[in-house]
């Protein structure tokens, strides 16, 4: 078993939509629209468009760390209080 930072730093892992989700047919989309889009581009255009996701990927992986930070600064001082007897957090 996983240690419990790990495992809710990696939420969600693995394969938790179904082929029929909403989530897996708006990525088919979004890839199509990708393809389509990159077809029509000169080889420059793509290395700026792979530049741009690039950038957009790692800034998203620095909000995803600052989301976990929070709710685990959320969850710590909410498990403090409770310990302490304050009740009313509730």
């Amino acid at each position: 078993m996983e240690n419990i930072l790990e495992l809710l730093y990696s939420l969600p892992d693995g394969k938790i939509h179904g082929q029929d989700s909403a989530f897996v047919k708006t990525a088919r989309v979004k890839a199509e629209n990708l393809e389509r889009l990159t077809a029509s581009m000169t080889d420059e255009q793509k290395e700026l468009l792979e530049a741009y996701f690039t950038a957009d990927g790692e800034i998203e992986e620095m909000m995803d760390f600052d989301r976990f930070r929070f709710a685990f600064h959320f969850g710590a001082q909410l498990m403090a209080e409770l310990i302490e007897g304050k009740r009313e957090v509730l």
